[in-house]
């Protein structure tokens, strides 16, 4: 069990991370702000003073929040309540033809309406999507792929724009480029 000090330490860090206020290292985030938690423990362990945090420690961050400002689904998805993606100026972005293919991650209890409704920036300005499954995090009982025919949506006028390495933003992707990754 973490000391109180030091998750009050981890619970501030966690907090700067999981709202983007670094351009220094970017994680996958869906239209709800969540992110997997498996690619923010191994970010955080290449953080002075955060190599041995584990599951548990965040666990107990995220228990005894006295403000309920982290949320975790109980599986492999975590966000802050409030204050994630912050807005980025459409004149920073750049317009790109994308890859073939990009990749949502999403929770599975919002799957349905995912595919039926398309992808939509409900919480945040642009939809998230990662050229490789991986850059997301593998599929669990709470994390669900979907695979986003970009060619095709590009195609038919829909914008990509680069953001970081491994990410595209998009305004919106309708549900006929969508469909569930194959496990």
């Amino acid at each position: 069990m973490l000391a109180i000090h030091k998750e009050t330490r981890l619970r501030k860090r966690l907090l700067s991370i999981l709202r983007q206020n670094s351009e220094a290292f970017q994680l996958y985030y869906d239209t709800y702000g969540y992110t997997p938690v498996e690619p923010l423990l191994e970010y955080l362990h290449t953080l002075k003073g955060c190599a041995y945090i584990t599951r548990q420690d965040l666990h107990q961050v995220v228990e005894f929040d006295p403000e309920r400002s982290i949320e975790w689904d109980g599986g492999s998805l975590i966000r802050v309540t409030y204050g994630f993606l912050p807005s980025i100026a459409k004149s920073r972005l750049m317009e790109i033809v994308p890859p073939d293919v990009l990749y949502y991650g999403t929770h599975r209890k919002l799957l349905k309406q995912v595919l039926t409704g398309g992808l939509l920036p409900i919480a945040s300005e642009y939809v998230q999507l990662a050229d490789r499954p991986e850059h997301i995090g593998e599929p669990t009982d709470t994390l669900r792929l979907v695979t986003v025919n970009a060619k095709e949506a590009h195609e038919a006028g829909i914008c990509f724009y680069r953001v970081g390495e491994h990410y595209c933003l998009s305004d919106a992707v309708p549900s006929s480029y969508l469909q569930l990754c194959a496990d």
